[in-house]
């Protein structure tokens, strides 16, 4: 019996299960005792040979791997990972790397070294780019390997590793297209930065892909680069709308700047929302509270955080096999637009 079988019979989803066993503080009470009950009923123990393990916990070594730490939505991954893996009496690797320019042929090797001078039993892997990799290099690993959000070679049919991601390049496009169709084509576009590979580079991509389909050329020269930095997006927004006032929309690659966008809109004695419009990117806490509350793509990171636990565990018991998995990114409708 696993979380899911838990979720099943209690009628709720298994996120609800893991939030009542990591005493989430959301949770009602009625829904957590009844949750309980079922657990209790059925004598589910997560932490004994969990989901049916061949190894146990104490033998059981985990890692979890994060590019990009400064980005506050993968360090909520993060977060959540650990705590599954540490509810599950396993023993946590951590490792973080923000070089992304590395080269990632040589970044792999130093993972597989790792892994293996560990002795890992799985791994998570949170950002990055691997896509130069064979599928015979991306096999040597020597464990059971999950992937989120990194961009990859396209999976083998028989890939011994599994990927779980958002649709950024379809999202972004739809980004900039509602822009445009809102009649915007005096656009700023905010990105991390010009040599950037991981997913917020696709994202950049897409914006460029959609701007020369709708024949803005002028608008694939104003790509600012933050850096992931909102500060740094202050300052690149102000200097660019005090020598071009005529703007009247910025796309942001992600929420984590959004903030300081908005303010160099206002300090420019625009209106954000009304005068500028704004659109961002991974629907990361905190925009729907700004002034004005940032229309966005929101990540589905619960859904995300539970299927890569969920899968980890099965992967780590050979209940399944390897997946790849896309998940979409959802519309939210701020008042930035």
């Amino acid at each position: 019996m696993n979380i899911r079988d838990i979720a099943r019979i209690a009628k709720v989803t298994p996120g609800t299960v893991s939030k009542v066993l990591n005493n989430y503080p959301e949770i009602s009470e009625s829904t957590r005792q009844h949750v309980m009950q079922v657990i209790e009923a059925n004598q589910y123990d997560p932490a004994a040979n969990l989901r049916g393990g061949r190894s146990s916990p104490a033998n059981t070594r985990v890692g979890i791997f994060l590019e990009s730490v400064f980005n506050p939505l993968y360090s909520y991954m993060e977060h959540i990972f650990s705590r599954h893996v540490y509810n599950a009496g396993y023993t946590i690797f951590a490792f973080h790397d923000n070089f992304y320019r590395q080269d990632k042929w040589e970044k792999f090797q130093e993972l597989a070294s790792y892994a293996s001078t560990n002795k890992l039993t799985a791994l998570i892997y949170v950002g990055g780019n691997f896509e130069d990799l064979s599928a015979d290099q991306m096999d040597t690993l020597g464990c059971p390997a999950i992937f989120v959000n990194t961009v990859l070679p396209l999976p083998a049919e028989n890939a011994r590793y599994s990927s779980v991601q958002v649709n950024h390049y379809d999202a972004a496009s739809a980004q900039m297209s509602y822009l445009i169709r809102q009649g915007h084509k005096k656009i700023c576009t905010v990105i991390s930065s010009h040599m950037d590979n991981s997913v917020y580079g696709v994202r950049a991509e897409a914006y460029r892909a959609v701007l020369r389909k709708h024949e803005l050329e002028d608008c694939l020269n104003a790509f600012l680069q933050s850096d992931y930095d909102g500060k740094k997006a202050y300052l690149a927004v102000s200097e660019y709308l005090a020598s071009h006032p005529d703007t009247t929309a910025v796309c942001s690659v992600t929420d984590y700047i959004a903030p300081g966008i908005l303010r160099a809109i206002h300090d420019a004695g625009r209106t954000p929302g009304k005068d500028v419009a704004v659109i961002s990117f991974d629907g990361t806490g905190g925009v729907e509270h700004c002034i004005p509350s940032v229309t966005t793509f929101e990540q589905p990171r619960e859904d995300m955080v539970e299927f890569v636990s969920d899968l980890l565990f099965d992967l780590i018991g050979g209940k399944r096999k390897h997946q790849h998995i896309i998940f979409q990114a959802k519309f939210i409708k701020g008042e930035s637009c």
